[in-house]
């Protein structure tokens, strides 16, 4: 990856930056395009004695003359340049940067300029603040504002980007940055750079993009458990340092797109040798990617839910490039790395696109048999992360969900299930069905409907299974767990016979139902839902609910449910279910007792079946209301 942002770094440097080493320090002040308005405090100089000269607004110019370089929260900027978020509190940062002159590594005349200038603003700092504040009250509505020095001769006006001393200063404070950390200076002396491979005078620790580790636990560091010592994991020279810096400001403003929940990611193409950057970067960081992409940007193409999918173009390219996915979130400002999945290349990502394509084309009869028209609209029914996402929530999702899940155990394994899904290693199934399952009777113990959440877990082991990487389902039957090719035919049961539409659906879901109890689980859960039905019908309610044990299903339990149901029908005289029962417990006999599926597995297919009901519906059913499973 380091050699990526090196290569994209080299880049932007070598044909837009120049060859001078600020250029890859400088930040632009206005890299959101709110910051029009420029406030300068102008000084005049005469025989080195500094004195205040006026306050002026001025239009947002070339930003690599202002020699910006920001800092969070109340810390000092690098140079006496500010984005203004309150005029008198940003007017304080500026004058506290005079007053610490002695810690810049400057000569002793320029260090006595310092004082002097910032003498020259503290004796007329009242003037300048009423100044200031009147100036920034006349910008225009929904412009931000920055606040710089200039030097005005009566003739020019100098601005700090045209002055060696701010320059030096910025400059050496770039060499900080990448050398000092927990107040601890990390530089080895005439060693090898571990980026460009030659011998520097210099090299230092802390320029390396986007770290995993924190130098200050003492296992992260090879020099010893020595902060002073740790530029021996990653030794950067400075060229190289400034390079990456330059490919990470690029990267996290052109290749910086939206993921879920709150997660973002970074995108970081690496070419083989001898490609040529610039096509890739032109294509992945254009403003407008429509002219580039020819594909379908309906949200059913999109893997990430996201109008701002970039996947979809890479895809298309050859495996010339490979990708790097970067996922994060920001806490407290900073950026928190949450998983780097590296060298994916885009014909794996072409197969994740595919896969998805299939199986959405499976599901859609489904939905629209399993599913009433507004849930339809209200619910994009094909596959994204998004739908991987509905079962591992973050903790600041509403609803008391997300808490009961442990939502920090949640968000490490929703990327780690991310991550297989990219590079293609076996997810447990075991493992997932019992974060579906949890999620299912999270909805149901609120009386909540339940049909999303499970038709979305029925979707995401398809997807899975489609990509060969879920693994451990029960029972373990080669020929059952192969991917299906294309026979999923929940929307051509109609007309058939239930014995041929229990066939049928058992053989296009082979994968999932390779057990008599699965099966015996899931036409129950129909049973019982029609049963529910009826009650709604007769009763306006469903008391039958209770005898479920909020799906907290086993095999007891669901042995002991099928007399009960049937004499319930019967005692309301409407049990128009006999066929069914009769397979349902012919799958009883065929199952045998101790069974060995868990009791997650057999609550997801009890409730499979619930919400599967109306695929089994007869023409002359009585009983025709939506249920509420």
């Amino acid at each position: 990856m380091i050699e990526a942002v090196r290569r994209i770094g080299d880049y932007i440097q070598d044909n837009k930056g120049g060859g001078d080493p600020l250029s890859k320090i400088i930040e632009n002040p206005d890299s959101n395009g709110k910051y029009k308005q420029v406030l300068v405090v102008a000084l005049k100089e005469d025989a080195g004695e500094y004195s205040f000269s006026h306050v002026e607004s001025q239009e947002f110019k070339e930003y690599t003359k202002y020699l910006y370089k920001g800092k969070k929260g109340n810390a000092l900027d690098a140079t006496p340049t500010s984005r203004i978020t309150e005029v008198k509190r940003t007017f304080k940062k500026f004058l506290g940067w005079f007053e610490n002159y002695k810690d810049y590594p400057l000569s002793e005349e320029e260090i006595e300029s310092v004082r002097r200038m910032g003498e020259a603003i503290k004796a007329d700092q009242d003037k300048i603040l009423a100044e200031l504040q009147d100036k920034f009250s006349s910008r225009k509505a929904g412009d931000s504002s920055i606040l710089t020095l200039v030097f005005d001769d009566g003739i020019n006006i100098k601005y700090l980007g045209d002055i060696p001393l701010f320059r030096n200063v910025l400059l050496n404070k770039g060499c900080k940055a990448f050398s000092n950390k927990y107040g601890v200076e990390s530089i080895g002396q005439d060693k090898v750079c571990s980026v460009c491979g030659d011998v520097k005078e210099q090299v230092y620790s802390f320029a390396v993009p986007w770290t995993f580790h924190n130098y200050d636990k003492p296992g992260n560091i090879a020099g010893g458990f020595n902060v002073a010592e740790s530029w021996k994991n990653t030794p950067i020279c400075f060229e190289c340092a400034t390079r990456l810096e330059t490919g990470k400001i690029y990267i996290e403003d052109k290749l910086n797109f939206n993921f879920v929940y709150g997660f973002r990611y970074l995108l970081i193409p690496k070419l083989a040798l001898g490609g040529d950057i610039k096509d890739i970067l032109t294509i992945l960081g254009a403003k407008d990617r429509k002219e580039h992409q020819k594909l379908d940007q309906e949200a059913k193409r999109r893997l990430l839910a996201d109008e701002g999918d970039i996947l979809d173009i890479v895809a298309k390219q050859s495996d010339f490039v490979s990708t790097s996915l970067l996922f994060y979130e920001v806490d407290n400002s900073q950026y928190k790395i949450l998983l780097l999945v590296e060298g994916i290349l885009p014909s794996r990502l072409s197969r994740l696109f595919s896969v998805k394509n299939t199986v959405d084309k499976r599901f859609k009869p489904y939905y629209d048999i399993a599913l009433s028209e507004p849930q339809r609209e209200k619910n994009p029914l094909v596959f994204n992360f998004g739908v991987v996402r509905r079962f591992f929530p973050s903790e600041k999702e509403k609803g008391d969900f997300a808490a009961k899940s442990k939502s920090k155990i949640s968000d490490k394994m929703f990327m780690e299930v991310v991550n297989k899904i990219f590079v293609g290693n076996s997810i447990d199934y075991q493992l997932l069905i019992g974060f579906i399952t949890e999620r299912i009777r999270d909805a149901f113990d609120k009386n909540a409907s339940t049909n999303i959440s499970t038709i979305y877990g029925f979707l995401l082991l398809h997807y899975l299974n489609e990509l060969g990487i879920l693994k451990n389902i029960t029972p373990v039957v080669d020929e059952m767990n192969k991917p299906n090719e294309g026979n999923f035919s929940m929307g051509h049961l109609e007309g058939l016979s239930l014995e041929q539409k229990t066939m049928s659906f058992f053989e296009s879901n082979k994968a999932f139902f390779g057990s008599d109890a699965k099966k015996a689980a899931f036409l129950e859960g129909i049973l019982t839902q029609k049963l529910l039905n009826i009650q709604f019908i007769d009763k306006k309610a469903t008391p039958f609910r209770d005898k479920l044990h909020g799906l907290r299903m086993n095999e007891t339990l669901i042995k002991r449910l099928l007399p009960e149901i049937q004499n319930k029908l019967e005692e309301y005289k409407k049990n128009y279910y006999r066929d069914l029962e009769e397979v349902i417990t012919r799958y009883f006999i065929l199952s045998g007792v101790n069974w060995i599926e868990s009791n997650d597995d057999l609550s997801f297919y009890f409730v499979l079946g619930m919400n599967s009901y109306k695929l089994f519906e007869d023409a002359g059913e009585e009983n025709s209301i939506e249920g509420m499973a």
